[in-house]
């Protein structure tokens, strides 16, 4: 049987019991189906793992703690994806897989050719939508450890404050090619242009301020596929995909 992991924010100690939030109750008895004592794995976000057994209290799900295992599968290799905020469900899938390829934080970004226009509560319920995504991506793919997802920022503005020492930015005119670069320490940003890409002049302001123009082969990549293929490069180059 597939193993159910269950995200649940809080402190919990084996032995005890936790009554579970609605979002969490609703997933395990009408989404997932699971009965009266059936075993399934709850997880915090901050590191470690713990068996639990299902207690059904009318609509509410109440777990049982039983072991604890401290276990880790989160990547050495800290990537953080700059990604321009693309239309549909592109971001959606953009964060979700990014999430199961290990990076370690996510920031949407404003580009030049951004055709999305989030603002106020609207931008917070998108915000939430992405944090919703990414949690999920955690509990199916096997991560204790939640990313962050950041708020919405402006490229320009991002680019002139961030202090990162390996910054890479796609660019399928690059001369240089992803796997001839290569981090001095363990972290990793990687900017991903919106659809149509980045602009010269934003090319030209990353550049300046320490981002290394890379391809990743001959051809055009849609920004979700760019974003996907670039972490998988550089988890199979530098991380543990080795």
């Amino acid at each position: 049987m597939k193993n159910i992991r269950i995200y649940q924010p809080g402190q919990f100690e084996t032995g005890q019991s936790y009554q579970l939030d609605k979002a969490a109750s609703n997933h395990l008895l009408k989404v997932l189906r699971l009965k009266h004592q059936q075993l399934f794995t709850l997880f915090n976000g901050e590191g470690g793992e713990f068996t639990a057994s299902l207690e059904v209290s009318g609509k509410t799900a109440i777990a049982h703690i039983q072991t604890y295992s401290d276990i880790n599968n989160t990547s050495a290799l800290k990537i953080h994806l700059l990604q321009g905020i693309s239309k549909g469900d592109r971001m959606d899938f953009a964060i979700q897989k990014s999430v199961e390829l290990g990076v370690s934080k996510i920031t949407p970004v404003v580009c030049e050719r951004t055709v999305v226009n989030l603002k106020g509560e609207r931008q917070d319920k998108k915000l939430q939508h992405w944090c919703s995504i990414a949690t999920s991506a955690c509990e199916q793919s096997g991560l204790n450890i939640l990313p962050q997802i950041e708020n919405i920022s402006n490229l320009s503005q991002l680019i002139q404050s961030d202090t990162s020492n390996f910054k890479l930015l796609l660019d399928p005119l690059s001369a240089t090619s992803f796997h001839t670069v290569k981090p001095t320490g363990n972290n990793v940003v990687i900017l991903i242009g919106p659809e149509g890409g980045l602009s010269e002049s934003e090319i030209n302001l990353a550049t300046q301020h320490g981002f290394t123009g890379v391809r990743l082969g001959p051809r055009i990549l849609r920004t979700e596929t760019a974003a996907l293929t670039a972490i998988s490069a550089a988890q199979l180059l530098w991380g543990d995909l080795k």
